[in-house]
Formats: structure tokens, sequence, C-alpha cells
């Protein structure tokens, strides 16, 4: 006879964990249908993690806001040759030979970089200092102060937006930004303790984010039911 098995998620700081409803009693009786934080005999929760191994039948689906945008890829420089620690202990870019980062590319106004293929320093880095052959970040490195050669060619993109502060624009499509006005719209319904309105600009909301998020899906729709079975 088949049976479902039921999954669960939580979520607790940066971590995600995924749980396995369990049927039975230690003895092996069948139990009913439990809640969310209903216990077992014991005490014990009858969310446990997982028994088995479910390939390719677990889908997340998550979103990812930056907190930074590259606005041109252009603007991009490959002379970084490798890094050290300055004497306050901040990570430092060492210019290859011949290269004058005051000069060309001028990097002296620049407040922000982000590198890639830089190993753990790859992302966004603050730069409060350019020198003819060092680039100074805020980076705390505990390293030496020798030094170091990069093992790849990194890219340097110095043409670098950062969201600072509410007069920021997000990088968002058109569409979006009216799922934000509804958002904060319900926010503000929430602090005014109008909870029917808002529920409407929440539902709102979600309308108009599933429905872009549905234009952006290619081939055929297909409805799966919940649940695997066995």
């Amino acid at each position: 006879m088949a049976t479902s098995k039921e999954y669960a998620y939580y979520i607790k700081g940066s971590k995600l964990a995924i749980v396995q409803k369990d049927w039975t009693f230690s003895g092996g009786q069948t139990i009913s249908q439990p809640g969310l934080n209903d216990l077992g005999s014991t005490g014990a929760l009858f969310w446990k993690s997982p028994k088995e191994t479910i390939a390719d039948g677990l889908e997340i689906q998550y979103a990812y806001s930056p907190t930074y945008f590259i606005e041109s890829t252009d603007l991009s420089t490959t002379t970084a040759s490798g890094w050290d620690q300055d004497n306050d202990g901040n990570f430092r870019l060492r210019a290859a030979g011949g290269t004058d980062w005051t000069s060309s590319p001028n990097l002296s106004s620049v407040e922000y970089i982000v590198l890639r293929n830089a190993g753990r320093f790859n992302g966004l880095h603050k730069v409060p200092l350019v020198q003819s052959t060092r680039i100074v970040t805020t980076t705390k490195v505990s390293a030496s102060t020798s030094n170091t050669d990069f093992e790849e060619t990194v890219t340097l993109y110095y043409d670098v937006n950062v969201l600072n502060d509410e007069s920021d624009e997000l990088d968002i499509p058109r569409y979006l930004a009216t799922a934000v006005v509804h958002y904060v719209k319900a926010k503000y319904a929430e602090d005014a303790g109008e909870i029917d309105m808002k529920e409407y600009f929440m539902r709102e909301f979600r309308r108009t984010t599933e429905k872009h998020q549905s234009g952006r899906k290619m081939g055929p729709y297909m409805i799966q039911g919940f649940g695997l079975m066995r």
C-alpha cells in the first residue's frame, strides 16, 4: 500500500533544516496525523530528521536581494596580481608590474570595488585609499604582511553602485515596483491596526509577484501532487 511522506522546513538564523513527519510510535503503531508541534509519548516531536535520501524530490525556492550592482562590466581591469596586509590589518591589493592605479586605469576616486576569481576575497570591498601600486580596503584580514600572488587572473570591477540609504534606487523591474508599493502600504495598515486593509494589500503584493514570476517560466506547466509516494 502506498503511503505519503510529508516534509517541512524551518529557518534558524542563516541555517535552513528539512524535517520529515514520523507517522509511527517506537512500537510500530500508526498514529493519526499530528500537527507541527505535536509531541510523542516520550516527549519527542513527531517531526524528525529525514530517514532516507530522496533524490530530486525536494525543491527550495529562494530570493536574494543584492546590496550592490555592477553598473558596467566594461569598466574593469585584470591588473591585480596579488595582495598583502597593511599595518592596520586591512586587505590590500597589489598591482602588476608597470601598472599605476592613479593613472591608467585611474581608480583614485573609486569608493567600492568588486573582485572575481580572487578566492576568499571575492565580492565587494570598500576602498578608502588608492596608491600607485596598492588599493587599500577596509576588509580585515589575518595573514602575513608578505606579498601573496593570486592563483587565477583576478577581474576587478570599479563601476559599482552600492545601496547606502533610503535615497538609493532599487534595481528592480517596473512591474515589481508596484508590488513594493503594495507591501509598504500593507505595513502601514498593519501599524495602524487596519487588518482588513493590510490583508488586501498583501494579497495584491502576492498576486503581482506571482504573476511576474510565472511570466518568466518557459515550457509547459505541470501540476504535481503534495507529498512523495512509495
